[in-house]
């Protein structure tokens, strides 16, 4: 829902409801200021500019993750 709402996408009977809670929220308002801006900083990523280590480490964690799904199905 909240990428929805950023993106524009929200149901548009739904958008009201969710900014009138925004207006009422404190703590959500919090909550999107901050996922805003790590949507930004993520889209702003090149695959390029990631370190190939760190491109490695990611890679072997997300193979034992996979490993792990499998084997407790």
């Amino acid at each position: 829902m909240t990428l929805d709402y950023l993106t524009e996408e929200l149901d548009p009977k739904s958008t009201p409801v969710f900014e009138q809670h925004l207006r009422d929220c404190p703590d959500c308002v919090a909550f999107m200021t901050t996922y805003k801006k790590t949507v930004q900083a993520t889209r702003s990523l090149r695959y390029e500019d990631i370190p190939s280590q760190m491109r490695n480490r990611v890679r072997a964690f997300l193979k034992e993750k996979i490993k792990g799904i499998r084997r407790s199905r």
